[in-house]
């Protein structure tokens, strides 16, 4: 299924081909779902896509084989449009083509396809690129804009749910201290404990990762405090092996403060901010948050693992 946006909304795609059919039932198919501006010319094409990117390119490559050369290895692989999803059109007859431009295109289509197919594939093509440029690149965890349209989703459901708020404490003296790899599997280690447990309490679950050592998590409220209590105990039982023994065995650790200052440091834990969200109690996604963070104060000054859950109205 297409979902349809408003006209401010639309996503850009610029296609390259001819005036004739099938490209003109195409382009009325895709212009219901997206604003697409056609080009017949290959320099206008470039000048284009150099000045005002948009958000897919649709190649008929049997127009300029040379063109797609240029486009590739001048403007896609030089100005920063890696990321930009290609999609070529081509005859039945040249699939063996394709062998030369793997590292570049994203899809392909042929001549004959319907206009059900090219937007499906189109579709397919944004979705990925989006999934892509979101999910956090250490832990491969969804990133804010997910987090984001996951949270509008949550305020507007029947179903009460609750939104944990979890970071490391002492995160930034252990990362200096032990280095940044190991800090790294500290992160990751966290992740994985949070998507394993969600998923053993419920399939409606969702789990994003802000950046750095903050991760947000969505439960139905039922199965917030069990999630939690179990994302604390695994934490725990983590923590003996990403510290030395002698910092083990001590309970401390010794490294520099913000201000560079030689400090002991409580060894790695983590803090739970729980939001019960139903229906009506919050109107936008920054009063979850500006909530959370009240909540984080009271238990970062606490020791050791916490979790709180906020039983205000």
């Amino acid at each position: 299924m297409i979902v349809k946006t408003t006209k401010i909304h639309l996503k850009k795609i610029y296609s390259f081909w001819d005036k004739k059919a099938p490209f003109s039932h195409w382009k009325k198919a895709l212009s219901e779902s997206f604003k697409i501006r056609e080009f017949y010319l290959l320099e206008k094409f470039l000048d284009a896509l150099l000045f005002n990117p948009p958000d897919l390119v649709i190649y008929y490559y049997h127009k300029s084989p040379e063109g797609l050369e240029i486009f590739i290895r001048d403007i896609k692989l030089q100005f920063n449009l890696v990321r930009l999803p290609l999609l070529l059109v081509i005859n039945h007859d040249s699939l063996r083509e394709l062998e030369n431009y793997l590292k570049a295109i994203d899809d392909f289509f042929f001549l004959n396809s319907s206009a059900n197919e090219v937007l499906l594939r189109v579709e397919l093509s944004l979705r990925r690129i989006d999934r892509i440029s979101d999910n956090n690149p250490l832990t491969g965890l969804p990133g804010n804009v997910s987090i984001e349209r996951n949270l509008y989703k949550v305020l507007e459901s029947e179903r009460p749910y609750a939104i944990g708020y979890l970071d490391l404490d002492n995160f930034k003296a252990y990362n200096d201290l032990y280095g940044f790899s190991r800090g790294d599997e500290l992160i990751k280690n966290v992740a994985r404990i949070l998507v394993t447990t969600i998923s053993s309490h419920t399939r409606d679950g969702f789990v994003g990762h802000i950046g750095g050592d903050d991760f947000v998590f969505i439960v139905p409220l039922e199965s917030v405090e069990k999630v939690a209590e179990e994302v604390i105990k695994k934490f725990e039982t983590l923590i003996p092996k990403l510290v030395s023994r002698k910092d083990l065995e001590r309970g401390y650790f010794i490294s520099k403060d913000r201000q560079g200052k030689t400090c002991t440091f409580p060894l790695p834990s983590i803090s739970i901010a729980i939001v019960p969200v139903q229906k009506g109690k919050f109107t936008h996604i920054g009063e979850i948050a500006e909530r959370a963070g009240q909540i984080k104060k009271l238990i970062k000054a606490q020791p050791g693992s916490v979790y709180f859950v906020d039983r205000r109205a």
